[in-house]
Protein backbone atom coordinates (compact mmCIF):
# COMPACT_ATOMS: atom_id res chain seq x y z
CA UNK A 1 0.00 0.00 0.00
CA UNK A 2 1.03 3.88 -0.74
CA UNK A 3 2.06 5.93 2.37
CA UNK A 4 -0.88 7.81 3.85
CA UNK A 5 -1.63 10.55 5.90
CA UNK A 6 -0.34 11.00 9.49
CA UNK A 7 -2.06 9.59 12.35
CA UNK A 8 -3.76 12.33 14.64
CA UNK A 9 -3.89 12.05 18.88
CA UNK A 10 -7.56 12.02 17.99
CA UNK A 11 -7.88 9.29 15.53
CA UNK A 12 -7.33 9.52 11.91
CA UNK A 13 -9.38 12.94 10.40
CA UNK A 14 -9.40 10.54 7.01
CA UNK A 15 -12.21 8.32 8.39
CA UNK A 16 -14.07 10.90 7.01
CA UNK A 17 -12.67 12.12 3.80
CA UNK A 18 -14.50 9.80 1.57
CA UNK A 19 -17.98 8.21 0.82
CA UNK A 20 -17.03 4.91 1.86
CA UNK A 21 -15.03 6.02 4.72
CA UNK A 22 -18.40 7.74 5.89
CA UNK A 23 -19.62 4.18 5.73
CA UNK A 24 -17.18 3.29 9.03
CA UNK A 25 -18.77 5.74 11.64
CA UNK A 26 -20.70 3.98 14.74
CA UNK A 27 -17.77 3.48 16.88
CA UNK A 28 -16.93 2.73 19.57
CA UNK A 29 -18.51 -0.65 19.67
CA UNK A 30 -18.80 -1.88 23.00
CA UNK A 31 -19.23 -5.02 24.21
CA UNK A 32 -19.59 -6.48 27.56
CA UNK A 33 -15.41 -6.41 28.69
CA UNK A 34 -14.58 -4.58 25.11
CA UNK A 35 -14.47 -1.62 23.22
CA UNK A 36 -13.45 -0.83 19.88
CA UNK A 37 -12.42 2.86 19.15
CA UNK A 38 -10.15 4.56 16.49
CA UNK A 39 -6.98 4.07 16.85
CA UNK A 40 -4.96 7.34 18.68
CA UNK A 41 -0.94 7.47 18.88
CA UNK A 42 -1.60 6.68 22.42
CA UNK A 43 -3.53 3.31 21.58
CA UNK A 44 0.25 2.66 19.23
CA UNK A 45 2.23 3.36 22.17
CA UNK A 46 0.74 1.07 24.53
CA UNK A 47 1.54 -1.87 21.52
CA UNK A 48 4.38 -1.16 20.81
CA UNK A 49 6.79 -3.88 23.15
CA UNK A 50 4.27 -6.35 21.30
CA UNK A 51 5.71 -4.93 17.64
CA UNK A 52 9.25 -5.12 19.10
CA UNK A 53 9.03 -8.88 20.02
CA UNK A 54 10.05 -10.91 17.12
CA UNK A 55 8.60 -13.87 19.32
CA UNK A 56 5.34 -12.24 19.67
CA UNK A 57 5.08 -11.01 15.86
CA UNK A 58 6.19 -14.41 14.50
CA UNK A 59 2.97 -15.41 13.49
CA UNK A 60 1.09 -11.80 13.42
CA UNK A 61 3.11 -10.08 10.27
CA UNK A 62 2.85 -12.06 7.31
CA UNK A 63 6.05 -10.25 5.80
CA UNK A 64 9.58 -9.88 6.94
CA UNK A 65 9.81 -10.92 10.51
CA UNK A 66 11.42 -7.28 11.28
CA UNK A 67 10.83 -5.63 15.33
CA UNK A 68 9.67 -2.24 14.94
CA UNK A 69 10.25 0.70 17.56
CA UNK A 70 7.47 3.07 17.82
CA UNK A 71 8.45 5.42 15.49
CA UNK A 72 8.90 2.67 12.72
CA UNK A 73 5.55 1.36 13.92
CA UNK A 74 3.74 5.24 13.54
CA UNK A 75 4.73 4.72 10.18
CA UNK A 76 3.15 1.07 9.66
CA UNK A 77 -0.03 2.06 10.89
CA UNK A 78 -0.41 5.13 8.17
CA UNK A 79 -0.64 2.13 5.91
CA UNK A 80 -2.39 0.14 7.74
CA UNK A 81 -4.98 2.72 8.55
CA UNK A 82 -5.31 4.64 5.51
CA UNK A 83 -8.53 5.28 6.48
CA UNK A 84 -10.06 4.40 3.08
CA UNK A 85 -9.67 0.42 2.48
CA UNK A 86 -7.57 -0.40 5.29
CA UNK A 87 -8.77 0.87 9.04
CA UNK A 88 -7.40 -0.26 12.57
CA UNK A 89 -9.07 -0.12 15.66
CA UNK A 90 -7.77 -0.54 19.11
CA UNK A 91 -8.81 -3.14 21.63
CA UNK A 92 -9.67 -1.73 24.79
CA UNK A 93 -10.67 -3.63 28.69
CA UNK A 94 -11.39 -1.49 31.57
CA UNK A 95 -10.48 1.76 29.84
CA UNK A 96 -6.52 -0.18 29.17
CA UNK A 97 -5.30 -0.81 25.12
CA UNK A 98 -5.10 -4.32 25.55
CA UNK A 99 -4.73 -4.81 20.97
CA UNK A 100 -5.55 -3.90 17.47
CA UNK A 101 -8.44 -4.88 15.26
CA UNK A 102 -8.67 -4.39 11.70
CA UNK A 103 -10.59 -4.30 8.70
CA UNK A 104 -7.80 -4.63 5.52
CA UNK A 105 -8.61 -4.14 1.64
CA UNK A 106 -12.15 -3.33 2.18
CA UNK A 107 -13.70 -3.66 -1.19
CA UNK A 108 -17.64 -1.98 -0.83
CA UNK A 109 -18.38 -3.26 -4.39
CA UNK A 110 -18.09 -6.75 -3.91
CA UNK A 111 -18.55 -6.92 -0.10
CA UNK A 112 -15.21 -8.16 0.66
CA UNK A 113 -13.03 -7.70 3.40
CA UNK A 114 -9.84 -8.78 6.28
CA UNK A 115 -10.52 -9.09 9.26
CA UNK A 116 -7.40 -9.59 12.01
CA UNK A 117 -6.95 -9.27 15.37
CA UNK A 118 -3.93 -9.14 18.02
CA UNK A 119 -3.91 -9.08 21.78
CA UNK A 120 -0.73 -7.72 22.59
CA UNK A 121 -0.71 -7.59 26.53
CA UNK A 122 0.07 -11.37 27.75
CA UNK A 123 -2.23 -11.00 30.88
CA UNK A 124 -4.84 -10.00 28.83
CA UNK A 125 -4.63 -13.26 26.54
CA UNK A 126 -6.65 -16.69 27.28
CA UNK A 127 -9.73 -14.12 28.18
CA UNK A 128 -11.55 -14.33 25.72
CA UNK A 129 -11.61 -10.80 25.02
CA UNK A 130 -9.72 -11.51 21.17
CA UNK A 131 -13.17 -13.94 20.65
CA UNK A 132 -15.35 -10.74 22.13
CA UNK A 133 -13.45 -8.35 20.10
CA UNK A 134 -13.90 -10.16 16.87
CA UNK A 135 -17.70 -10.81 17.71
CA UNK A 136 -17.97 -7.13 17.40
CA UNK A 137 -15.81 -6.17 14.37
CA UNK A 138 -17.89 -9.50 12.71
CA UNK A 139 -21.39 -7.63 13.73
CA UNK A 140 -20.18 -4.32 12.41
CA UNK A 141 -18.49 -5.64 9.00
CA UNK A 142 -21.87 -7.59 8.61
CA UNK A 143 -24.30 -5.19 9.32
CA UNK A 144 -23.79 -1.64 9.23
CA UNK A 145 -21.00 -2.24 5.95
CA UNK A 146 -22.98 -4.79 4.63
CA UNK A 147 -19.54 -6.96 3.71
CA UNK A 148 -20.86 -10.21 1.70
CA UNK A 149 -17.93 -12.49 2.91
CA UNK A 150 -14.75 -11.46 5.70
CA UNK A 151 -11.71 -13.34 5.55
CA UNK A 152 -8.49 -14.38 7.08
CA UNK A 153 -4.60 -15.57 6.52
CA UNK A 154 -3.51 -17.93 9.52
CA UNK A 155 -0.36 -20.19 9.38
CA UNK A 156 -1.44 -23.81 10.59
CA UNK A 157 0.80 -23.80 13.39
CA UNK A 158 -1.21 -20.88 15.01
CA UNK A 159 -3.36 -22.79 16.90
CA UNK A 160 -4.95 -20.22 18.89
CA UNK A 161 -5.58 -18.26 15.60
CA UNK A 162 -7.32 -21.41 13.89
CA UNK A 163 -9.83 -22.31 16.99
CA UNK A 164 -10.70 -18.98 17.49
CA UNK A 165 -11.63 -18.18 13.63
CA UNK A 166 -13.05 -21.96 13.24
CA UNK A 167 -15.37 -21.27 16.20
CA UNK A 168 -16.91 -18.55 14.46
CA UNK A 169 -17.76 -20.69 11.75
CA UNK A 170 -15.08 -19.70 9.58
CA UNK A 171 -14.05 -22.32 6.50
CA UNK A 172 -10.69 -22.95 4.61
CA UNK A 173 -10.68 -21.88 1.30
CA UNK A 174 -7.19 -22.53 -0.09
CA UNK A 175 -3.81 -22.61 0.96
CA UNK A 176 -0.68 -21.11 -0.09
CA UNK A 177 2.39 -23.27 -0.05
CA UNK A 178 5.57 -22.03 2.06
CA UNK A 179 4.34 -18.35 1.37
CA UNK A 180 5.93 -17.02 4.66
CA UNK A 181 9.92 -17.47 5.88
CA UNK A 182 10.42 -17.95 9.30
CA UNK A 183 14.49 -18.22 9.79
CA UNK A 184 15.67 -20.86 7.81
CA UNK A 185 12.00 -22.51 6.94
CA UNK A 186 9.25 -21.75 4.82
CA UNK A 187 5.58 -21.31 6.58
CA UNK A 188 2.49 -21.99 4.31
CA UNK A 189 -0.68 -19.96 4.99
CA UNK A 190 -4.17 -21.00 5.33
CA UNK A 191 -7.14 -18.63 3.69
CA UNK A 192 -10.42 -18.89 5.59
CA UNK A 193 -13.35 -17.12 4.64
CA UNK A 194 -16.75 -16.25 6.11
CA UNK A 195 -20.13 -15.52 4.42
CA UNK A 196 -22.98 -13.21 5.56
CA UNK A 197 -25.22 -15.99 6.03
CA UNK A 198 -23.03 -18.76 7.41
CA UNK A 199 -22.26 -15.87 10.33
CA UNK A 200 -25.55 -14.76 11.29
CA UNK A 201 -26.83 -19.24 11.00
CA UNK A 202 -23.86 -19.54 13.60
CA UNK A 203 -24.97 -16.41 15.80
CA UNK A 204 -28.57 -18.19 15.63
CA UNK A 205 -27.36 -21.35 16.78
CA UNK A 206 -25.29 -19.61 19.61
CA UNK A 207 -21.92 -20.96 18.27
Amino acid sequence: MASKESLTAGGRDSMTDSADGDRLMGFPLKGSRVALVPLEESDVKAVAPFFSDTEAIYYYLPDKLLPRNREQLLILMEDWNDGVRNFVFACRSEGQTVGLVSLSDLDFVSGNGEVGVMIADHQARGQGLAKEAVELLLDYAFGELRLHRVYVRIAPENEASLKLFRGFGFVQEGRMREVMRRRDKYLDLLFFGLLENEYRDARKRGR
